[in-house]
This record gives C-alpha cells, sequence and structure tokens, in this order.
C-alpha cells in the first residue's frame, strides 16, 4: 500500500503542488485529498489531516495560511525548530510538527522571498546572507528533504504497511565552459594585450607558458576536458557542460562561438556526454538574446537544447525562467549561489518551478546545485583542504536524504598555478568518493 487520505478546509494549486512534491517526489506515495470529514474519519486507509483543527485523533498538521493565499505579500518570519527540522511558520502544540512543514518548504523552493525587494550584490544579484535560510542557520542543508523524512517516520510508525519510494543518491558533475581557452584562438591583438599585460605585472611565468602554447609545444592550461571526461567515466558518473556562446562584453568574455576550433571541441564533447546552453550575463534580461544564443548551440551539435544554467547565476524570479519556458528550456541549473555553498531553496532533488505570480506549477523543471568550486578559491579563498572537508559534509547530508549531489566546476579550475593549486586533488577524490557511494546502494 502506497496511497494516504488527506483531509485539508480547502485546496489551491499552491497546496497541490507542494504535496506532490514532498508526498509523490520525495517518498513515492500516491495521495487523495478530502474535505468530507465522515468520510474521512471512516476511512480504514492511512491518513492525516492538514487544516486549522484536526477532525479528531488522527495525525495533525495545523496549517498556516500561506498555502491558502492568492495574494502575493512578504511574509511574517518567525524561525522555528523541531528537533533537527528548521522553518519558518510555528504552529500550534497540538500539530505533530512544531511548524508548518509544508508552508516553509513551498516558501523555500519557490524562492518566495525573491519576488519582492531585496538589497542586490553588485552584479544584481539575490544574496544569500539576506536569505531566511541562511538566517535560520540551516543554508547547508537540504531541509526540505528533512522534512520528508520526518514525515515518512511519522507516517511509517502508524501505518508499517505503507510502501516508501527509496530514491537513490547521485552525484553529477557540471562544468560551466566560460572561457574555453586561456591562450588559443583569441586572435592577435587579444594575444598581444595578454603578452603586455603580463609583462606590466612582471608575471614572466604566464609569458613563457603563453609562448610554449602558442608554439604548440604546451598544452592550453584550460584545454582540460580530456581529463575531465576521463575522470567521470572512470568513476561511472554522469556529467553536463554548459557552454557560454553570447557576444563578447565585460563579463561574458568566451572566444567566439564562430571560431572552429571552438566549435569542433563543442561538437566532440556534444558526443560523449551532455551539453547545455550557458546563456549570457546579458541574457537573463532578454528572450531575445536567449534565444540567439539557444539557436548558436542548436546549430553546432545538430539537436535541440533544453538544458541552462545563467553565465555568473544571475536570474530573476520569476521573469527569467518565464524567458527560459518561453525558448523551449526545459531544465535549469542555475539554482545556487555564487559566494556561498548550500541549497539554495532548500532542497537537494531536482523539482518543477512554480511561478508565485501565476499561482502555477510550470514545465520547467530546476536541478539545485549544492557547491561551485569558485565559491571556495574566489568568494570564501579556501585552502583545497577545507575545501574538500566542505563538500564531503554536503554531500553526506544529500546522501543521508537520496538526494541528487550536483557540483559546478569549471574547465578553468584545474590548472597548477594561483588559487588553483590542488583542486584537481578535490575533483578527483570527490568523483571517487561519491562513486563509491553510489555503488553501496
Amino acid at each position: 500500500m502506497n496511497k494516504v487520505l488527506v483531509y485539508t478546509d480547502q485546496t489551491s494549486s499552491r497546496l497541490k503542488y507542494i504535496f506532490d512534491l514532498i508526498l509523490t517526489d520525495l517518498l513515492g506515495l500516491d495521495y487523495e485529498f478530502t474535505h468530507d470529514k465522515d468520510f474521512f474519519s471512516s476511512s480504514p486507509s492511512p491518513k492525516f489531516s492538514y487544516s486549522s483543527l484536526p477532525v479528531n485523533d488522527e495525525i495533525f498538521f495545523e496549517a498556516a495560511p500561506l498555502l491558502f493565499e492568492i495574494v502575493n505579500k512578504p511574509q511574517p518570519i518567525n524561525f522555528c525548530e523541531h528537533g533537527r527540522l528548521r522553518g519558518f511558520y510555528p504552529v500550534s502544540e497540538h500539530s505533530r510538527i512544531l511548524f508548518d512543514i509544508f508552508a516553509s518548504a513551498f516558501f523555500m523552493v519557490t524562492r518566495y522571498e525573491e519576488y519582492f525587494p531585496f538589497h542586490k550584490d553588485k552584479y544584481d544579484r539575490f544574496r544569500p546572507t539576506s536569505s531566511m535560510s541562511c538566517k535560520g542557520g540551516h543554508l547547508e542543508k537540504p531541509m526540505v528533504n528533512y522534512y520528508a523524512q520526518e514525515l515518512k517516520k511519522i507516517l511509517a510508525e502508524k501505518y508499517p504497511s505503507l510502501v516508501f519510494k527509496k530514491k537513490p543518491f547521485e552525484y553529477i558533475p557540471t562544468f560551466d565552459i566560460d572561457m574555453a581557452y586561456s591562450y588559443r584562438n583569441k586572435g592577435v591583438i587579444k594575444n598581444a594585450a595578454g603578452y603586455i599585460r603580463s609583462f606590466v605585472l612582471s608575471e614572466f611565468k604566464e609569458i613563457t607558458e603563453r609562448i610554449k602554447v602558442h608554439l604548440k609545444k604546451q598544452k592550453d592550461p584550460f584545454d582540460t576536458y580530456d581529463y575531465l571526461l576521463k575522470t567521470c567515466n572512470d568513476n561511472s558518473l554522469k556529467s553536463i557542460f554548459f557552454f557560454l556562446l553570447g557576444d563578447e562584453s565585460r563579463l561574458d568574455k568566451n572566444i567566439s562561438f564562430d571560431n572552429e576550433a571552438f566549435r569542433q571541441l563543442i561538437k566532440s564533447i556534444s558526443k560523449k556526454t551532455e551539453t547545455g546552453i550557458h546563456l549570457s550575463f546579458k541574457s537573463h534580461k532578454s528572450s531575445g538574446r536567449s534565444r540567439m544564443e539557444v539557436e548558436r548551440l542548436e546549430k553546432i551539435i545538430d539537436k535541440k537544447v533544453t538544458r541552462n544554467r545563467y553565465h555568473y547565476l544571475c536570474f530573476h524570479f520569476p521573469h527569467s525562467y518565464e524567458r527560459l519556458i518561453k525558448i523551449g528550456i526545459t531544465e535549469d541549473y542555475t539554482m545556487g549561489y555564487a559566494s556561498r555553498n548550500g541549497f539554495r531553496a532548500g532542497i537537494c532533488t531536482p523539482y518543477y518551478f512554480f511561478n508565485i505570480r501565476k499561482n502555477e506549477v510550470t514545465n520547467l523543471k530546476i536541478f539545485p546545485f549544492a557547491f561551485m568550486d569558485a565559491t571556495f578559491a574566489h568568494y570564501q579563498k579556501t585552502d583545497p583542504e577545507s575545501a574538500l572537508n566542505e563538500i564531503r559534509q554536503l554531500m553526506r547530508y544529500v546522501y543521508e536524504v537520496g538526494g541528487a549531489f550536483y557540483g559546478l566546476w569549471h574547465n578553468s579550475s584545474f590548472t597548477v598555478q594561483k588559487e588553483w593549486k590542488g583542486y584537481s586533488n578535490v575533483f578527483e577524490t570527490v568523483a571517487l568518493e561519491a562513486s563509491a557511494l553510489m555503488q553501496q546502494q
């Protein structure tokens, strides 16, 4: 048996969305809503109520107003605790859990707080320190998955015949190709400027390296593709490569999309693993620009493009996601922060985007990532050993709940120079240890 009867005072698109996510997607249960108290009371099925008051002596979860509201408004947040769980909507002591896990989950996965004015960082992004998850001290934990595990425990104690779906842990490394090569295929003017810059800054090792690359005596330091693919293949890991094909701007500096060597690189990788578009920094405010960049990739790989990650992780609710839907993108991998690792939406399982302005679920699936290499090296100034330990901790949280562990890497992060020295070992160790966890299941 895997069906649950749920009594509610009323239903809504928000309620169905979050119950689909927690009960069906995370726990593998079917469920049915009822407003009939007599039917609910007499039913022998596994059941619980989600309402303002219990019906009888059933498992009861008190409902906060959020899932039944139509008008969107800033939420009064009160931080709550129940064992290891953290949330935002306190309820009475009659409720099985002392805050509304369904409303809290909805608030987090929809990124409700990002629909209202907020203090932006220099790249026009929502700051992690502004998030309620960060202020509540649980940004580094997939709290929505914890909610599902606690609900499973409560239901299983009373209804041992319930059959829950066990979701296997998986690790999927993803790669953003912001700059395909460090020195190659950049043209005379750019390379001349590079030589001058290195000379002015007295970076003579870089000058020597650039000369060796141009004389084909040394591989370009950003040409790490064979290494990345081999590491993934050796550990039986899926991977996804996202290519930046936008026109050059201050923050979009990849080599030209019509460079033949770059096009051949993309074609080669697309035959070996999954690929997606890395929409440029300028694209998240323009459907036309986004469509143009997608079409560029489609022409190169000769197949439809359905995956995206925004460059600089810059996107806005709900407009950026609405633009993705408009141009046919069905998967987005941008859900995470640049300056902090953890779970921006409080979840480590792919889920569908719910547009709170329209109060409707969409066909755009969001794939949240847990960490990014640049967060350690650029924002936190973390040494490789500390970075590895932090990734291990995040991976343990995801493994514990049977989630999907997405990592964000760059092809340019595996040189032996400057801040990236030692990160190849981090990458290889995470791949090896994650593969071992996947095989243990």
